[in-house]
């Protein structure tokens, strides 16, 4: 999807919650982005919503989600609270007329997210999860070349790294746990690259650890199929930062934080035609103006969906974790 060219003053955007994603959103938008410009914040402490203004050289500052849903300064809505509270603020944006880029994961019940899309779709308003990898340059090289190549057949990621017990993550009242956290990561992976060579996803084998009464520390994902996956997320552990996916005769490798892809490395034997050399596409900042900018040019070019980071992954990606967390339950 092309950006160069678009016409129109810059997408207005407004940020829903006041933590630390929302900071590293707003100076990638405000430092990196071609195609938009943060403008406002909203939080439920006017204090805080001001803090952040001052902080990050905002024009404006809400005291509240309801005055942010009402500002005529805002075309669209980048919603940073935590998980729980997702649906509820999504739909109230779209209402009030807001496109929509929800931080992940977008909701945790598949049956509000159906409801979201249906309403953004007879809003005609755009409504996507912030699903950053997709948007990476390395990422869309990575996709392009794969049409090309023999079929994947095999895929290991992970993403997990040591939390502090003390935080939301460890708290079941707020939807904490592994998979909700970072285990949408590997597979979202796993579901683009099903899609991107329109190979059938299948349903996971889900292997949980946890307590009962307790999130889930750790999980696992295995797909069977055309292409086989071994996905695992953790708060409890550090696992392998890259991701290796392979085919007959060939196999690379995402090198260092595959989920902000910069590096893509070429493994095994002398490279296909259709891999021209390695791909290096580092990014500035922490990359999240990509997934901003393209949201930006969806809406100016008046889509409802994302081809990048589609409602139907969405959809995908929340019900494998919904029904995985349903073992052992």
């Amino acid at each position: 999807m092309q950006t160069e060219g678009l016409s129109g003053a810059p997408l207005r955007w407004g940020i829903a919650g006041a933590g630390a994603i929302a900071r590293r959103f707003c100076r990638d938008v405000n430092e990196h982005a071609s195609l938009g410009q943060v403008v406002a914040i909203a939080a439920r402490d006017q204090a805080r919503a001001r803090a952040f203004a001052e902080e990050q050289g905002l024009p404006l500052a809400y005291d509240g989600y309801q005055a942010l849903a009402a500002s005529a300064e805002v075309e669209a809505v980048y919603v940073a609270v935590i998980h729980p509270e997702h649906a509820a603020l999504i739909r109230q944006m779209l209402l009030a007329g807001k496109h929509v880029l929800v931080e992940k994961p977008a909701v945790t019940h598949v049956a509000d997210w159906d409801a979201l899309v249906q309403l953004a779709q007879v809003r005609g308003l755009l409504l996507m999860e912030a699903m950053k990898v997709m948007c990476f340059p390395a990422m869309r090289t990575l996709l392009q070349r794969l049409s090309a190549m023999p079929a994947p057949n095999r895929l290991r990621a992970a993403f997990g790294s040591v939390q502090a017990r003390d935080g939301k993550l460890f708290d079941p009242a707020l939807a904490g746990g592994a998979a909700w956290d970072v285990g949408v990561y590997p597979l979202w992976l796993y579901a683009a690259i099903c899609l991107q060579r329109d190979l059938p996803a299948g349903e996971p084998e889900v292997r949980l650890v946890r307590q009962t009464g307790e999130v889930d520390e750790s999980v696992h994902f295995a797909f069977t199929g055309p292409l086989a996956a071994e996905l695992d997320a953790s708060i409890v552990q550090d696992l392998d930062k890259a991701a290796y996916l392979g085919g007959e005769g060939w196999a690379l490798q995402l090198v260092g934080k595959w989920w902000n892809p910069q590096q893509v490395r070429w493994l095994t034997g002398d490279p296909l035609p259709a891999w021209p050399g390695d791909i290096a596409e580092p990014v500035a900042g922490g990359g999240m103006q990509h997934e901003a900018d393209h949201f930006a040019a969806c809406v100016r070019q008046g889509l409802n969906d994302s081809p990048w980071v589609p409602q139907a992954l969405t959809r995908d990606v929340l019900g494998w974790v919904e029904r995985g967390l349903q073992v052992g339950s």
